[in-house]
């Protein structure tokens, strides 16, 4: 192993890293909540799809359904990048990141929209529920 001695971490890295910890499990009750709200939305959509049989409620169920993908691949990116800045802080070697910083978009690993929004979890709520939709609509009109 080459380069500086790994660090011990002391009592500012340890609350570094509970802050760094409260934000993502926020962060990933956040999402919870938003896929939850989506399902409910989504319900409700089909429900009043089912009510006047026509395709209209199609283009806001894709809406609605873009709406909460969004937020919620922002939600886990942000997650993601939260994760990396805990990483970069429990390394205890090279170059470690200011004590209490939170700052992602310095300290922490870069994270693409698109490899966010294309993740499997994301594409398994949202892509199949709001296809899902669709065709419940447009058969049951």
């Amino acid at each position: 192993m080459t380069g500086d001695p790994p660090r011990a971490l002391d009592d500012q890295d340890t609350k570094h890293l509970e802050l760094v910890q409260s934000v993502i499990s926020r962060l990933s009750n956040n999402s919870f909540l938003v896929k939850g709200w989506f399902i409910t939305l989504s319900s409700v959509l089909v429900g009043v799809g089912d009510r006047s049989p026509d395709w209209k409620p199609v283009p806001v169920v894709v809406a609605v359904a873009v709406g909460f993908w969004l937020l919620d691949g922002y939600y886990l990116r942000q997650e993601r990048m939260f994760r990396s800045l805990y990483e970069r802080i429990i390394a205890r070697g090279g170059d470690p990141p200011p004590v209490f910083t939170m700052d992602v978009a310095r300290h922490g690993r870069p994270v693409a929209w698109p490899g966010v929004l294309l993740s499997r979890p994301l594409l398994v709520c949202y892509g199949v529920l709001a296809t899902a939709d669709i065709l419940l609509i447009l058969f049951l009109s």
